[in-house]
């Protein structure tokens, strides 16, 4: 069953939108989606969620673009791309450097979209077969009519079954959660037969 996922800051959602945009489009033009896309991953997996204090430094409107601009050459320069360097301080100079994860994010849904593929994260209480994630895969490809890229993790608080999230949907196939409607549906029930008896009660 399909349900909305937990609310998201719509905002960064856009932003990160406007700039992934811009981003593919000057890495297509460079024929460097694909470099590009892996070193902004890199930096954000690798670099920003490993070092906090760098990365709040970075977002921070305290800080002065140019000084940025001298700590991203220092850090980076002749490690990534001119390209992806130019691009952090685009953002730098826009005070959009916090928004690194939203565009990244952004940037693969829409590279993803021009392929043709839909990005969608699995959560299975344990490890899934290949088989599995092969059946998975056929199902989604004729629910979508895109090309699934599987994202697998595991969770073992599901119990049993999976969790599909594509984009801000979810689809749960979870036994926790299916056991959580069984008792809301058992509560709702009660529930009603005992307004129909007290107003029968009442009525008498």
């Amino acid at each position: 069953m399909a349900k909305t996922a937990k609310h998201f800051d719509v905002g960064a959602q856009r932003v990160g939108s406007l700039y992934a945009r811009a981003l593919l489009g000057a890495a297509t033009n460079a024929g460097q989606v694909e470099a590009v896309l892996a070193e902004i991953d890199a930096l954000v997996d690798d670099v920003l969620a490993k070092w906090p204090a760098f990365d709040q430094l970075l977002a921070s409107q305290m800080v002065p673009h140019d000084e940025k601009v001298a700590l991203l050459d220092r850090v980076f320069g002749g490690k990534l791309s001119p390209l992806t360097l130019n691009f952090l301080k685009v953002l730098s100079g826009h005070g959009r450097l916090g928004n690194l994860p939203e565009i990244r994010t952004s940037a693969h849904e829409l590279y993803d979209e021009q392929r043709g593929r839909v990005r969608v994260e699995v959560t299975s209480a344990v490890s899934l077969s290949g088989d599995a994630t092969t059946r998975i895969a056929s199902s989604l490809r004729g629910l979508l009519k895109r090309e699934p890229q599987l994202i697998s993790s595991i969770n073992a608080d599901l119990i049993g079954g999976i969790m599909l999230r594509v984009g801000d949907t979810v689809y749960d196939a979870s036994v926790a959660t299916r056991l959580a409607q069984l008792r809301q549906q058992i509560r709702q029930r009660s529930l009603e037969q005992i307004e129909t008896a007290r107003e029968k009660f009442l009525g008498a």
